[in-house]
């Protein structure tokens, strides 16, 4: 079982800088390169009249905890890191959730529900699948490990035959908890 958070409750998330301790946004979306096995960065969202968005680098980010993200330094507009993340072909992690799970030979998995990151390192664990929403409340949800080998398009990821076989239950449905209250 995969021991990560899921990047859709990183959303919201205070982005503290370390050295003054101001609070610098929120959190709004991950960074990620297909073929990379860990998030390139933090999308923010900043205070003030006019909300700005801006990029923070893994390398930058000290912790990503349960109330609130850490980061090295401070940035000026004028730095690097800031401004929107829009080069080097990242993806937003949100557009990435709806994505379909399909295996190589064709075989419908089911979509992406949302991503599982090692809040320690950036290392992404995997993927949440759900096969639609009856289904997610009957069987429940589940975690399908990460493989950075794996084909990303613009609307679907295709992964191996054998990486299927790793696919874990990640909730329990209606029918798992029905059947421990039998036992």
């Amino acid at each position: 079982m995969l021991n990560g958070i899921k990047s859709g409750s990183l959303s919201g998330l205070p982005v503290i800088s370390a050295k003054t301790g101001k609070n610098l946004g929120v959190v709004v979306d991950i960074i990620l390169k297909p073929g990379r096995k860990k998030i390139d960065g933090l999308i923010i969202s900043g205070y003030g009249l006019l909300e700005r968005k801006r990029y923070i680098p893994l390398e930058q980010i000290r912790t990503i905890g349960k109330h609130a993200v850490i980061i090295e330094e401070t940035f000026s507009d004028d730095s690097k890191s800031s401004g929107l993340y829009g080069r080097s072909g990242g993806r937003y992690g949100s557009n990435m959730v709806g994505y379909q799970l399909v295996r190589g030979d064709g075989q419908e998995l089911g979509q992406i529900s949302d991503i599982i990151l090692n809040p320690n390192d950036g290392t992404i664990e995997g993927y949440e699948v759900s096969k639609g929403i009856i289904e997610d409340i009957i069987e429940g949800r589940s975690i399908l490990p990460y493989d950075a080998s794996n084909s990303v398009s613009d609307d679907a990821v295709i992964v191996s035959i054998e990486q299927t076989d790793q696919i874990q239950p990640y909730n329990k449905g209606i029918r798992n908890i029905l059947d421990e209250n039998r036992n």
